[in-house]
């Protein structure tokens, strides 16, 4: 038993049609069936492309994991104290600032 078909109105371009009715002549087939084929071998593509621009998200994910302990072993497994490294800048900026006004008086 064949599957359920839908019935959908899909407006082309006569150029477009031109090729389809060439094609599906050519292969002793339906329009329908060419555009069916057409539009399953576009999903497989774009499935393809998408698997693909994931695999390169996870692979950069990864080199970045393996950056972070790399750094952490060269560390000692102590991570960099961000919010520290902020305030002891930003205490020698006070004190550099507090300098400068005395040495201008």
């Amino acid at each position: 038993m064949q599957e359920r078909l839908h019935r959908t109105q899909l407006l082309l371009e006569p150029e477009q049609h031109e090729a389809l009715a060439e094609i599906a002549r050519r292969e002793g087939q339906s329009i329908s069936k060419v555009v069916r084929e057409m539009i399953a071998e576009q999903f497989e593509r774009r499935q393809r492309a998408t698997g693909a621009e994931l695999k390169r998200q996870l692979e950069a994910l990864e080199q970045i994991h393996q950056h972070r302990e790399a750094i952490l072993a060269r560390r000692g497994g102590v991570p960099i104290d961000v919010a520290g490294l902020i305030d002891q800048m930003r205490e020698e900026q006070d004190e550099r600032s507090v300098g400068d006004r005395i040495d201008r008086d």
